[in-house]
């Protein structure tokens, strides 16, 4: 017993040297050496933890901007995900919906790609009380491994955006996880950019465990994508957002143009250290 307990406390202990060592044990990836990532790339990347103070205490002035639902849309070159997956699927209401001017960037990608390349997307608008549903999981997941809810917190917090103390960029219409599709002929196929996996440790941008077709198909997802005006995380190679404070953080701005899409009672009103304690 006192083995299995001081065993417990190395795996502590070891990961939060990890996590405060070094500043880039809390960053993601940089770019690869191969292929050479161009620097209009490599910085339009977010390579801090989206939940990081300097980035989320830059301000918003919200535009208010209206909400567009890519599936009334109905692009050709702008589908779900669930086109190339018939299998039964439960998506939350409102899933594809994005700020009017995420839309336009979206369109704007079309023009950086190859004709026989369209956008394919897992989801863009995401409601607060489903942010914390993808929260909790994650944390739990994390929490079962390393056993210390302050460190869990923190490296959580690199893959879902936390919901407390927080404006997480789904949740403002600015985000998007999307991937790219071909069109050949008749037949229209994802293409391989590799798994959003953790566990593979494929999911960061600029991940080493990744093949040179991966790295190539991420690399003109990456290269449409910031000619358009986005940003990417560097934690989640999908992951994709305009507005929001990753943006303003990366681009430079003073202030994010998109925040919280949410009723005042659906905004929790606990703060973390409640959470924690009282989380099971």
């Amino acid at each position: 017993m006192i083995l299995k307990k001081n065993l417990n406390l190395l795996i502590v202990i070891a990961f939060a040297i990890m996590c405060k060592t070094t500043a880039s044990a809390e960053e993601a990836k940089a770019p690869w050496s191969i292929p050479v990532v161009n620097s209009k790339i490599s910085t339009n990347v977010l390579y801090l933890p989206i939940a990081d103070d300097r980035v989320k205490t830059i301000p918003i002035q919200d535009c208010d901007e209206v909400l567009i639902d890519l599936l009334v849309v109905n692009h050709p070159r702008i589908k779900s995900t669930i086109s190339f997956d018939k299998r039964p699927q439960k998506k939350h209401s409102g899933y594809a919906h994005v700020r009017l001017g995420v839309y336009k960037k979206l369109l704007a990608m079309l023009d950086f790609l190859p004709k026989n390349v369209g956008i394919a997307y897992f989801e863009a608008f995401r409601p607060l009380s489903k942010q914390k549903q993808y929260f909790d999981r994650k944390f739990r997941e994390i929490l079962s491994k390393v056993q210390n809810k302050e460190i869990a917190y923190q490296e959580a917090s690199k893959y879902v955006s936390p919901f407390i103390d927080n404006i997480p960029p789904h949740v403002t219409g600015a985000a998007i996880d999307m991937m790219l599709f071909v069109i050949n002929g008749q037949r229209e196929e994802l293409m391989d950019m590799g798994t959003c996996s953790i566990a593979k440790n494929q999911h960061e941008t600029f991940s080493e465990k990744t093949s040179k077709k991966q790295r190539e198909n991420r690399l003109i997802l990456l290269h449409a994508a910031i000619q358009a005006g986005f940003i990417n995380y560097g934690f989640e190679w999908w992951h994709y957002s305009y507005g929001d404070k990753a943006w303003a953080y990366v681009k430079q701005q003073e202030a994010a143009i998109y925040g919280l899409i949410a009723a005042p009672n659906e905004i929790p009103s606990m703060d973390k250290d409640t959470y924690l304690k009282n989380f099971n």
